[in-house]
């Protein structure tokens, strides 16, 4: 009795303890927008995500007693300037919204702006999203930046206004709206089932900070403090929790399974208590013989009990458990083990593992069991199956008796190769996304340089000419200089459009018969003349050897294209010597080369020539001019008329491009494969 009140006495005073701190605790409420891993209210009303997690930490430093609201953005934002609550979380900080907001000053996140769509849909970048409809969220900075962008490239579309990401990606899903923007982060954690495609289209990067009312000056001070202390102090704790977050899956434990394990604990330490209080109970009436024998059959079948229930615990899991002794001999498996095994387990109780599974006299050397006595913890390894090429987490055990002696160890594996599946596609996921950002990057530095260089001439000679006092010379002088910036620019326009023909897959094949003599030779008479044109010590000649007669059935303007950037390219990167254009008919295909003594290119370049905006670089010529999709648009349109181009090249001898041609689209239907754009863009 005695005992029972001291424990009620310092339950009193805990209790008591408990509601005078919580007395001297300040008040703050934060409202929670739906914006997973940011921030989010679970399904049992628990705030859950990284800023949850800070705040926390910085309630603890300030002495807060935190109540969190759930809102939308939208909605918060209003709610916010009318006092319903201290805080918003993850609201990005602009200046029309300092306007009316009060926002911390340290950053907490940096999220970006990117496009989903459902798979039924290809979009690319932001012309392909014209006259679509877009589900965007309400109050959302990233839609409202993805809609000024929209305007910017003077693009329509039909805007769907939803309450909350989640709903977003319902549109999508459901086929209502074509597209919809959404932060990075929250589409990667919820699009972990790749029901939705991520577009490459990633724009609009903001930092993510608290956003308080027109009151909380003050409280935004504290918060920054702390936050500070956080950051100078426990540095792990601040990126491990965001770490933790951006790794871990979308789809968390629900609240009501936790509460269920808790419950289960409980009652496994009350169970505890219990079987104490009956052992106490048993030692004293071991006097009497009758009894204590009969306790101890209870106790007896309770053990096997016990030993029946953990056996089908382990056998209900997935993960392969073994038990072996001291001495390396086998003593039980679960089910998932031994299902493993071609020899059943039972025959190989007794004998050593190694010698069972490897048929081995001595311990493996990747045995973790002596290392794990003398750390006396777990150690961990991976190890790919060389029998199924999985790959395994393996995990030792060292088991100890009552007295803390080791009695052996146990072995769990796990199956992670679908985990370190998805984390490499996830890597090359995100290698991918960066690449197409360095590629549109590039390509748009290189544009708005190319663009800019004879728009600037054509624009300066053009004032030039309004000069009353030039010569006649003087102005023809500047009129073939603005004509042949004029053509430069042309050419790269038409290559630009050339190529998202290909690109979007829309280029109409035009076939005519063709006399392959003529076709050669009007292109070698108008080279003759063009070189001439070039400060550049250059001949230029034919060599064909092909019957008078001979038609080839094509499209007269894409061949024209293909051979034109072929030996432009030759003149661009050839200082002197000569450029041979010839052609061949082998196997009912036409042959046609194009050999210059040029730059040559190194052979480790010979496949990267033909990407786009790739162009060989040499230190002993300038960079050449161009969009670098020269030899990209010949590549794809020689594949959409059934043939194929390949070269033969060395640094400073030259290089050879070699075409090859059916002679007639009933040749390319017999035994080529035609060509498909959208399955060649893919590619690269």
């Amino acid at each position: 009795m005695q005992k029972t009140a001291k424990l009620i006495l310092a339950l009193l005073i805990l209790i008591t303890f408990g509601e005078a701190h919580a007395n001297l605790s300040e008040k703050v409420k934060i409202g929670v927008h739906y914006n997973p891993p940011l921030c989010f209210i679970d399904s049992s009303g628990q705030a859950q995500g990284i800023f949850i997690d800070i705040i926390h930490e910085v309630a603890i430093i300030n002495n807060w007693d935190i109540e969190y609201i759930q809102t939308n953005l939208s909605d918060g934002i209003e709610e916010l300037n009318f006092g319903k609550f201290d805080f918003l979380t993850t609201v990005a900080r602009t200046k029309e919204r300092e306007q009316v907001l009060n926002f911390n000053n340290e950053t907490i996140f940096t999220n970006w702006g990117i496009v989903y769509c459902n798979k039924a849909n290809n979009f690319e970048s932001i012309p392909d999203l014209n006259n679509k409809s877009l589900a965007l969220e309400k109050g959302d900075i990233h839609a409202k930046a993805l809609l000024k962008l929209l305007n910017d490239f003077n693009i329509s579309v039909n805007v769907i206004w939803c309450e909350n990401l989640n709903e977003v990606f319902s549109k999508i899903e459901s086929h209502e709206a074509d597209a919809g923007a959404v932060n990075k982060i929250y589409g990667y954690q919820q699009n972990i089932d790749q029901k939705l495609k991520a577009t490459p289209i990633l724009f609009n990067p903001v930092n993510v900070h608290i956003a308080g009312g027109p009151l909380s000056s003050q409280l935004l001070s504290k918060f920054d403090n702390a936050l500070k202390r956080i950051k100078k102090e426990n540095p792990e704790f601040y990126q491990n929790t965001i770490n933790q977050w951006l790794t871990k899956d979308a789809r968390h434990i629900p609240q009501w399974v936790i509460n269920v394990i808790y419950i289960l604990l409980c009652l496994t330490l009350i169970l505890l208590i219990t079987l104490l209080i009956q052992q106490r109970v048993v030692k004293k009436r071991t006097s009497k013989l009758n009894e204590a024998q009969k306790i101890g059959n209870i106790r007896e079948r309770t053990i096997k009990q016990l030993e029946h229930e953990q056996t089908l615990i382990l056998n209900s899991l997935d993960e392969q458990v073994v038990f072996m002794d001291n001495n390396y001999n086998l003593v039980w498996a679960n089910d998932a083990f031994k299902k493993t095994s071609d020899v059943p387990f039972e025959q190989l109780i007794g004998q050593k593992c190694y010698s069972a599974y490897f048929n081995r006299d001595t311990p493996c050397e990747f045995c973790n069991y002596e290392t794990c006595l003398s750390t006396n913890r777990t150690e961990v390894r991976e190890h790919t199956s060389t029998i199924s090429g999985k790959i395994f987490t393996h995990k030792t055990h060292p088991v100890f008796d009552s007295e803390h002696k080791a009695i052996g160890f146990v072995e769990i594996l796990s199956d992670i190769s679908e985990k370190k599946k998805y984390e490499e596609e996830l890597i090359a996921a995100k290698e991918k996304a960066e690449q197409s950002d360095y590629l549109k990057s590039a390509f748009l530095a290189n544009m708005s340089h190319e663009i800019r260089t004879p728009m600037n001439a054509i624009i300066g000679f053009s004032e030039l000419l309004e000069d009353d006092k030039l010569s006649s010379v003087e102005k023809k002088n500047y009129l073939n200089i603005i004509q042949s910036n004029g053509n430069q620019l042309l050419k790269l326009i038409s290559d630009i459009l050339i190529f998202s023909q290909i690109e979007s897959g829309h280029v109409n094949l035009q076939y005519s018969n063709v006399k392959v003599v003529d076709f050669l030779s009007d292109i070698y008479h108008q080279f003759e003349n063009e070189i001439k044109k070039y400060d550049k010590s250059l001949d230029i000649s034919l060599e064909c050897d092909i019957n008078d007669h001979l038609e080839l059935e094509t499209d007269l303007v894409r061949l024209k294209q293909i051979v034109f950037n072929l030996i432009t390219n030759a003149i661009k990167f050839t200082e002197k010597g000569s450029i041979t254009i010839g052609g061949t008919v082998k196997n009912e295909q036409l042959n046609i080369f194009v050999k210059d003594t040029g730059i040559g290119i190194p052979k480790s370049k010979h496949k990267e020539v033909f990407k786009r905006f790739s162009q060989v670089e040499n230190t002993n010529m300038k960079k050449a001019s161009g969009s670098g999709l020269g030899l990209t648009i010949a590549h794809d349109l020689i594949k959409q008329l059934g043939g194929n181009i390949s070269l033969e090249s060395e640094p400073d001898v030259g290089s050879t491009f070699y075409l090859t041609h059916p002679l007639s689209r009933y040749n390319l239907a017999k035994g080529a494969e035609l060509f498909d754009s959208k399955i060649l863009n893919s590619k690269k």
